[in-house]
């Protein structure tokens, strides 16, 4: 992947159709409130900006949203009915359901946004670099399970090489990883907005991959998930939920200026405006994850099995 096309914005800042989700006539009960934990990643940015201009409230929906530091801590929250819904890695989601949790992907959340990243002074500037670089300790960051590995793994597979061709270095947070980039700990790593931003604009990081060459067009990385209990108690309020994060998809991609105003204003990201600004483009929301985005997820489903995360 050369630097040129990580730095063209990889949104089409279109609207967003099908607002109108299906109403019901007779009126359910509603849920207090919905407890919803969160990561920090750019494709979070259809809740935050959702949350952040009261979309929630005019559905008539009370949103409590609690940051979670990994994947990891989310998916316990959810299985464990501490939260009713959680915007993280669609790998970990469908882990957890294959063994028999009580959960389910509702939506998606952003598309595109996750790089694999070498440091500049690497000399690594594609995959091919990398591939020469192959039995010489070169280390490789990434967190098991979610889709920071599973997108390293899928562009390791396309370029002929395996983990065992490199150090691989496992993190448990995204914030961690990070600062092992920039400490130069690791030689490339995988990252997402802003982060990967960043990486590249601030630290001199070379993307080589992303997840939108390794799956595809509307490529994921996170997704929306509720329990399923509380879907099947609270339908309506599900719907609701659904319409304010499409309604926020498509305000974000009418008016990308303003949606960067809001959620910097709102201090979701860990990261300055101008970085927020870059990445916000790169890492486009779609909350619409019928199509192209359903055909990289069953890439990565597939390799799941490979790697023994999942049966079949």
């Amino acid at each position: 992947m050369k630097r040129r096309q990580f730095l063209k914005s990889t949104a089409a800042l279109a609207g967003t159709a099908g607002l109108s989700l299906p109403q019901t006539t007779r009126a359910q009960a509603m849920p207090a409130v919905i407890n919803v934990g969160h990561l920090v990643a750019v494709c979070m940015s259809p809740l935050f900006y959702a949350q952040a201009t009261g979309m929630f409230k005019d559905e008539g929906l009370k949103v409590e949203m609690k940051f979670m530091p990994n994947p990891g801590d989310a998916l316990t929250a959810l299985t464990g009915g501490v939260m009713q819904v959680v915007h993280i890695p669609f790998t970990n989601i469908i882990v957890a359901a294959n063994n028999g949790a009580p959960v389910r992907i509702i939506g998606g959340s952003g598309a595109g946004g996750l790089f694999l990243i070498a440091q500049g002074s690497s000399g690594i500037k594609s995959m091919k670099d990398l591939a020469a670089k192959k039995g010489t300790g070169l280390k490789i960051g990434a967190m098991r399970l979610n889709t920071f590995e599973l997108m390293a793994y899928r562009a390791l597979a396309n370029a002929g090489l395996k983990y065992s061709d490199f150090e691989m270095v496992w993190f448990s947070d995204t914030l961690s990883m990070a600062s092992a980039f920039e400490a130069k700990a690791v030689d490339v790593v995988t990252h997402v907005e802003p982060f990967a931003t960043r990486l590249v604009d601030k630290l001199g990081g070379v993307p080589i991959a992303s997840n939108l060459d390794t799956w595809g067009k509307d490529g994921r990385d996170c997704v929306t998930n509720a329990r399923t209990d509380f879907i099947e108690k609270y339908p309506q309020a599900v719907t609701k939920y659904m319409r304010a994060l499409l309604k926020a998809d498509a305000a974000i991609k009418a008016n990308p200026d303003k949606a960067v105003e809001v959620l910097d204003a709102s201090k979701f990201y860990r990261v300055d405006k101008d970085t927020l600004k870059a990445a916000l483009p790169r890492l486009r929301p779609q909350v619409n994850l019928i199509g192209p985005g359903e055909d990289g997820m069953r890439t990565a489903t597939a390799d799941m099995t490979t790697l023994g995360y999942i049966k079949s």
